[in-house]
């Protein structure tokens, strides 16, 4: 699966382990506040925690960062009373540079064993942490940062790793473009695919996603298919999942680009610590001078740090927004009102049948505010699920809004629309 789980290899493993009990247990309060007060901007929240217990996220501060900055960032704030808590001198000190230059050291050790490329530098770097306590564990999901390399750097004792998945191809092709998608559909689904969603998958898959307004909402992937080639098997069913159920302090995770994995559900008050960040490949040759772009674009950051992540649920959300977009502005033409309802029909019974599968309330959070929208028809939709009532009149409201399974930028222009053409017949009444 080309993921490489190193014991610890130094002397360094045993001041993690100090460092993650102090955080965890010993200042565990002072520890807190210093999260919860947090005003830098680099703490937050991911998903798969607990109502009780949250799973944070510290940043590290960028290279960007004045000394100000770096002083007020969380991470610092933690190694530096843990240092002084326990009196350490500056050689002995643990700081962000050692652990840094541990993560790097893993990832050589990696490129000797498997002969492959090697990591000059670190990106995205982080604690993450949950103080104790019973927690869901998060959702399967993907985070995009092909060609780099994920790495867990286990901090506490006793550490449950992260969770991976192999997924289960069946009789075809693993989901990566638009005909794979409509093959694994069309073997495991009662129901046939319409064909305007096969349509769209045949002939829009290659099409650039910023050059529509109404799809370029989405162009954090460069087309469908490169959306689909990065994280359509979350679509697959899981063959099998592995993971360690503890792990010593020091021991490192590393995992190629877009694998498939997961933070594990907790049981116990022990907590959970460990460092992440992504292995970026040392550059074997100048990049090619980038084609020309318009004068009015700018040019995208395409670090795939791992920031852009998808579960099956919120890939499919999306998914359903870019195809109802290209169903109403290219393949609508009023005289196939039926054909365009029968596509949207089959593209959110799919999504039901994703939440149904593993209805967390995590997705929530991880919905931009500013899509209320499907934030809302969400929530109802987990409310009923739980409450064992049916979710019939909500697939409904799915398929023929026009709020919910739209972008921002559709949603707001079509307001526009309605308030320009609501003015005009008001001054023609007025006339």
């Amino acid at each position: 699966m080309g993921i490489d789980v190193f014991t610890p290899s130094s002397e360094l493993a045993s001041t993690f382990d100090e460092f993650s009990n102090f955080v965890l247990h010993q200042e565990k309060d002072t520890c807190l506040e210093i999260l919860e007060n947090d005003d830098s901007g680099c703490v937050g929240e991911l998903q798969g925690g607990s109502d009780a217990y949250s799973i944070y996220r510290v940043s590290f501060p960028t290279n960007d960062d004045d000394s100000n900055i770096e002083d007020n960032n969380a991470a610092v704030k933690l190694l530096n009373l843990f240092n002084k808590y326990t009196g350490r001198s500056s050689k002995s000190a643990l700081t962000l540079e050692k652990i840094k230059h541990y993560m790097l050291s893993m990832c050589a050790r990696r490129s000797r064993e498997r002969n492959c490329v090697s990591y000059a530098s670190l990106g995205n770097i982080m604690f993450i942490m949950q103080f104790g306590g019973p927690t869901h564990g998060q959702v399967r999901h993907i985070d995009n940062m092909v060609p780099n390399v994920q790495i867990c750097l286990y901090m506490s004792d006793c550490c449950p790793s992260t969770i991976v998945y192999e997924m289960d191809d069946g009789d075809g092709l693993p989901v990566t473009d638009g005909n794979s998608l409509i093959d694994f559909w069309e073997r495991t689904k009662d129901k046939d695919i319409p064909q305007l969603i096969k349509d769209i998958l045949q002939t829009n898959g290659d099409v650039k996603l910023k050059s529509k307004w109404y799809t370029k909402y989405f162009s954090h992937s460069d087309t469908l298919n490169s959306q689909l080639s990065c994280f359509g098997k979350l679509y697959q069913p899981v063959l099998y999942q592995l993971g360690l159920r503890e792990t010593e302090p020091g021991t490192t995770l590393l995992a190629g680009g877009n694998e498939i994995h997961a933070g594990p559900p907790t049981t116990t008050d022990l907590g959970r610590m460990f460092a992440f960040a992504i292995g970026i490949p040392e550059e074997k040759e100048e990049e090619e001078e980038s084609d020309s772009i318009d004068d009015d674009e700018e040019t995208e950051d395409n670090e795939n740090d791992g920031e852009v992540q998808y579960s099956p649920v919120l890939l499919h959300i999306d998914f359903c927004c870019l195809l109802f977009s290209i169903l109403d502005y290219e393949y609508s033409n009023g005289d196939n009102v039926a054909e365009v309802q029968d596509a949207k029909h089959y593209l959110v019974e799919i999504l039901i049948e994703l939440i149904v599968d593993y209805p967390m309330k995590a997705y929530l959070l991880q919905i931009d505010e500013v899509r209320s929208g499907i934030r809302s028809w969400l929530e109802h939709v987990l409310e009923r699920i739980e409450n064992k009532q049916s979710i019939n009149a909500l697939v409904e409201d799915a398929v023929t809004s026009e709020v919910i399974l739209y972008s921002p930028d559709v949603i707001i222009k079509r307001r526009k629309k309605k308030k320009s053409k609501k003015h005009r017949l008001k001054e023609s009444l007025l006339t």
